[in-house]
């Protein structure tokens, strides 16, 4: 007997046969249903029948049902694939027919197309289709369509070949299932109630036709035969005739039933039942209504606005948290969101899916394992098999390993070397502590320690896939992984996160269960341990953890599929834009809908096409808006921008059924006052959800703590702070004093906290301008004590080579050691280095300037004392000056600083404004004041400070140019930047010319004149540079950390080359600011000076 049993949404389906199972006489009664509501049904059975009932009443998925038949009949025994192992077959299916293929001659080995490939074979299974159809097909069709179909029916043909050599696909299961149904009659005298499908595969309608040839059989449908004006149940009576038919085939007498059994539910909840679908009713509903809609910002919004509405049927409704589910279309955006919020605001969850072992660290263990000891052993791979937490080695260890191996780009044989490692932890040039040597030989052993597994994998001498599947094995063994993982499994159980618990516990068999797979299906095949890392990352991709709920009280979250059968009191149904419902995502097979259009022509059947997979969805929507008895919230979020989002159909019926609902604001603050600790985060920027917060008793004195945070900055360090950090005397350097103005919270992680970023050692720029730095010098010297004028190229291009080669060999060790790359580098900086020693030659060739001090310093021990001033602490400058030039007239010495640049500086009027780039200004005129005994006597007389250009000037040329044109160009590269004397007596004797500067930054345009600066003008500059350095004292000693970078534009600006951007995480308005700069013409800046001095003096 066929009993094929209707009812709409909202009547009690399960109740029914549940009952009815516990009045047959059947011998024995089995309740069929997804395997997704497998357990939630053998709970629901427990509660409706009696003890003596379920002694002969049981619940089956079909794939449990197919078990169970196995075990009786025989067979059970028989090895059976999982899904790694069905990847690995169909890899070796594809590689067995890829030479007779032509759509796919060159077929991809990703895990996306062969995982297409095995959908597309699953398909044909479950729809009963052999290879010899689609390979009769491609020959009938022809054309590229044609041979598509012919590839995929040779390699389905190459699959089901393998299968028959020994390797049993689970898919095949239930055809087995209904052949041992029809041999041994197991189901004779025995009672079968199907509940919570749609529709059925051909598989499945061969089994529940030997079934109901057996026995009774009772089908349950949610749908309505008399009234379906919107097709919504026509998947579903579809699958009801086709049993029909079966049932005709079989002899068996079939009869009709429509139940009347409604659940207890809210009447608004009712009338959105009767009426979502179809004509709209003559008027909307009136009364009291249980349905809610809510308009979010974004998904995040719809989440926290979820969890506070939950917080609040707990707490002032009374619900439970088993009577609550949370659902959308697809849980892809919101399963880790909704973990995340529910945590914070205390709602406990169940997510009713299956989580992708790829998403488990575990996963990244073994393929950068894997990736690692196959290639060499990069950074890349090694680091993010130890950053898992599962390899043995702490965070610090890790840490510190990674920072010594960044430094020197340690890989290959420098992890295997049995030579220690012996590089300074800071890279070139730097000298040996006790304490840095101490520091290495603990790296090298850690290292060792790092090592050894991988290398067990590395050097195993089985090349086979069985021989690198044990080795594999060992060596997850040798890092304890088993251990590890219990561990992990304890700690999230303690925190409370009892599913991940769960989850992390069916790792280390899904591990085995692939590793067995790896040396059943590969055998004796010989692979390259790469082959092999990306064939095991190929079936770990076919692995998924879950697990059944660890707590009775707590809210379901899951796809909406997932949650159509489910009995629950209140739903959430979220994201609901017309991008998510109907889900119009394509078939995760091969076939197209012309393809299936095709095939269907040649009497060949597939899944449901597009169109009739959009039925099926109108269905899912029917049944889950369906499900709550009590309240249904529906919410969407709009997005911005690209990602501007509209509602669903749903949305807008739900809309015209109930008009006087109000659509609730998903960014409303307020909602969150159910959850008083997420709400908290709020009371700074919303005074009313502050207020509100007070009234709640024990939150007032919270609400105000957080509401005095609300103003905190970065903070204020001590003067005990300071002291213990700095000290009451600061030594501090021209680079120290920029930092410090530029921004002070990058100068206090610098110098304060002593924070070191990560740098690889090599040949930097700082390197580079030292290389250049000594390159002049001794160029220049060279030239002074040999007398050999500086206008002699070839005595000069002598020097200079000499002096290039002599800090090659000294300062470098002649390369010895040193990679081609940086060989060639090197080279390339000596060549550039060379270029620029030309020009300052050429440049002093043509000056009465010259040079008096080369590298002279300023500080304890140096030729000259600091610069020191005091306010509130005492800031003692010193440094170098990387020569001083000068030139004597009517008894007055003028002395002016040069220094060589390496990068792009340029002088900036609005740098010096801000209290930056003050260095040479400040030792120009430290020298005026404290230079006599150095120069001799007589009165010293500031005549400019100019920055030399010294890397290589790169012409933006045109064909055609001449060498003359080139030249012209390279000068103007090389021209200096700086503020000279405005005295034509100064400038003449600094350059030689007739026709124009070809050095000096002084010229007859716009500008042009930028450069220049009156006595007057140096002597208030020379003010104001001592005001600056006492306001940066006296930031210094207030405690002043604030983020505040000075900030030109989004191009120019120090944040974006900023080595502490990890950790400042700048937020405009809470405290950090940028303050904004624009640049500043000569004009302005001398303005604005003397507008300050005239202040200044008013104020006196």
């Amino acid at each position: 007997m066929l009993t094929l049993l209707y009812a709409r949404a909202g009547q009690d389906i399960r109740g029914e046969l549940l009952e009815r199972m516990g009045a047959s006489p059947a011998r024995r009664r089995l309740l069929l249903v997804p395997e997704q509501y497998s357990h939630e049904s053998e709970r629901a059975m427990c509660a409706a029948l009696s003890a003596g009932a379920l002694l002969d009443c049981e619940v089956l998925s079909f794939t449990r049902l197919a078990g169970r038949l196995t075990d009786a009949a025989g067979g059970g025994a028989a090895p059976m694939l999982d899904g790694g192992g069905r990847m690995l077959l169909m890899y070796a299916a594809l590689g067995r027919v890829a030479d007779a293929l032509s759509t796919y001659r060159a077929p991809s080995r990703k895990p996306a197309f062969l995982t297409g490939l095995l959908a597309t074979v699953d398909e044909c299974r479950a729809y009963q289709v052999e290879p010899e159809a689609l390979l009769s097909a491609g020959e009938e069709l022809g054309g590229r369509q044609g041979d598509k179909l012919r590839d995929l029916g040779l390699i389905y043909a190459a699959y089901r070949a393998l299968e028959e050599e020994g390797h049993a696909d689970p898919r095949g299961r239930l055809d087995r299932l209904a052949r041992q149904l029809e041999e041994t009659r197991w189901g004779a005298g025995m009672a079968f109630y199907i509940y919570g499908f749609t529709d059925f595969t051909p598989q499945e309608e061969g089994v529940l036709s030997a079934l109901m040839a057996q026995g009774e059989l009772t089908a349950a449908f949610v749908c309505d035969p008399g009234d379906d004006p919107a097709g919504i149940f026509q998947p579903a009576l579809r699958a009801a005739k086709r049993l029909e038919r079966l049932a005709k085939a079989n002899s068996v007498p079939v009869r009709r039933e429509t139940l009347e059994r409604p659940l207890p539910r809210h009447p608004s909840l009712a009338f959105l039942e009767e009426h979502l679908f179809g004509p709209l009713p003559d008027a909307p509903w009136a009364g009291d209504c249980n349905l809610t809609r809510i308009a979010a910002g974004d998904p995040r919004q719809e989440a926290e606005w979820c969890a506070a509405e939950i917080l609040r049927l707990l707490r002032e409704e009374g619900y439970r948290c088993r009577d609550i589910a949370v659902c959308a279309r697809r849980m892809d955006g919101f399963g880790e969101l909704i973990d995340s919020v529910f945590e914070r605001y205390g709602v406990p969850v169940f997510r009713s899916a299956m989580e992708d072992i790829l998403e488990k660290p575990v996963l990244a263990l073994v393929t950068s394992a894997l990736a690692a000891a196959g290639s060499d052993y990069p950074y890349e791979e090694l680091f993010r098999y130890l950053k898992t937490g599962l390899t043995g080695i702490t965070e610090e260890e890790r840490d510190l390993l990674e920072n010594y191996v960044l430094t020197w780009d340690l890989k290959g044989s420098a992890w295997t070397r049995s030579k220690p490692w012996e590089m300074h932890p800071e890279g070139y040039g730097r000298e040996f502590s006790e304490e840095d040597r101490a520091h290495v030989a603990w790296l090298d052993g850690l290292r060792r320690r790092v090592i050894a597994p991988l290398e067990g994998l590395r050097k195993n001498p089985d090349k086979t896939g069985r021989g690198r599947a044990l080795a594999l094995y060992q060596f997850l063994e040798d890092i304890d992984l088993p251990r590890r993982l219990a561990q992990r499994a304890d700690a999230l159980e303690r925190r409370g996160d009892r599913n991940t618990a769960a989850q992390y516990r069916q790792l280390w068999d899904i591990l085995v269960g692939g590793l067995e797979q790896c040396a059943l299906l590969l055998g004796d095949r010989e692979l390259e341990l790469d082959e092999f890392s990306r064939l095991f990352s190929l079936v770990l991709s076919q692995y998924d953890v879950g697990a059944i709920p660890v707590s009775l009280d707590a809210v379901t979250v899951g796809d909406a599929p997932r949650m159509a059968h489910k009995e629950v009191k209140v739903l959430f149904l979220l994201g609901a834009d017309s991008g998510a419902i109907p889900d119009c995502a394509l078939s995760p097979g091969l076939f197209t809908d012309q393809d299936r259009d095709a095939l269907a022509a040649m009497e060949v059947e597939l899944a449901p096409r597009q169109e009739d997979k959009l039925r099926r969805e109108m269905t899912i929507a029917y049944e889950t808006c369906c499900r709550p008895s009590e309240r249904l919230y529906v919410s969407f979020s709009a997005g911005t921008g690209d990602n501007k989002r509209t509602p669903c159909f749903l949305w807008e019926r739900i809309g015209a059924l109930f008009p006087a609902e109000p659509v609730r604001d998903g960014a409303d603050p307020l909602a969150r006052l159910s959850a008083p600790d997420a709400a908290l985060e709020l009371v700074g920027r919303d005074r009313g959800v502050a207020a509100a917060l007070k009234e709640i008793p024990g939150l007032g004195e919270r609400v105000e703590r957080v509401e005095g945070a609300a103003g905190w900055r970065r903070g204020r360090l001590s003067r005990a702070a300071v002291d213990a950090l700095f000290g009451s005397v600061v030594p501090m350097s021209a680079t120290k004093l920029d930092l410090a103005n530029s921004c002070h919270f990058n100068y206090f992680l610098r110098f304060g906290l002593d924070a070191k970023p990560r740098q690889r050692a090599a040949f930097r720029a700082t390197d580079y301008g030292t290389f250049v730095h000594n390159l002049l010098e001794n160029t220049l010297r060279g030239a002074q004590e040999e007398g050999v004028p500086l206008s002699d190229g070839a005595a000069v291009e002598r020097l200079s080579r000499a002096a290039a080669d002599r800090y090659e060999r000294e300062a470098l060790a002649g390369l010895e050691g040193e990679t081609a790359r940086f060989r060639h580098l090197f080279a390339r900086m000596k060549q550039a280095a060379l270029a620029v020693a030309r020009s300052v030659c050429a440049e002093l060739s043509v000056s009465d300037f010259t040079p008096a001090a080369f590298e002279l310093g300023f500080g304890p021990g140096r030729e000259l004392p600091p610069v020191e001033v005091e306010n509130g602490v005492r800031l003692r400058l010193g440094g170098f000056v990387d020569r001083v030039d000068q030139w004597e007239h009517n008894g007055t010495r003028y002395l002016r600083v040069v220094d060589y640049k390496t990068g792009k500086k340029s002088f900036d009027f609005s740098d010096v404004e801000d209290g930056r780039g003050l260095q040479m200004l400040l030792y120009l005129f430290a020298l005026t004041r404290e230079g006599e005994g150095l120069f001799g006597p007589g009165e010293l007389a500031p005549a400019g400070v100019l920055y030399v250009p010294a890397r290589t000037p790169l012409v933006d040329g045109e064909r055609g140019m001449t060498d003359e044109e080139i030249q012209v160009s390279r000068d103007r590269l090389l021209r200096r930047q700086g503020l000279v004397l405005d005295d034509p007596e100064v400038l003449s004797a600094m350059e030689r010319t007739s026709r124009g500067f070809r050095f000096l930054p002084v010229g007859t345009g716009r500008g042009g004149g930028d450069a220049l600066a009156t006595e007057e003008q140096l002597n208030a500059l020379d003010g104001y540079i001592t005001a600056a350095l006492k306001r940066a004292a006296g930031e210094l000693a207030a405690g002043n950390i604030d983020a505040d970078p000075y900030w030109h534009n989004a191009d120019k600006n120090p944040c974006r080359w900023c080595d502490y951007r990890a950790a400042c995480h700048f937020e405009e308005g809470c405290g950090d600011r940028r303050r904004y700069r624009r640049g500043v013409r000569a004009a302005e800046f001398w303005a604005w000076l003397a507008q300050r001095e005239e202040e200044e003096q008013d104020g006196h």
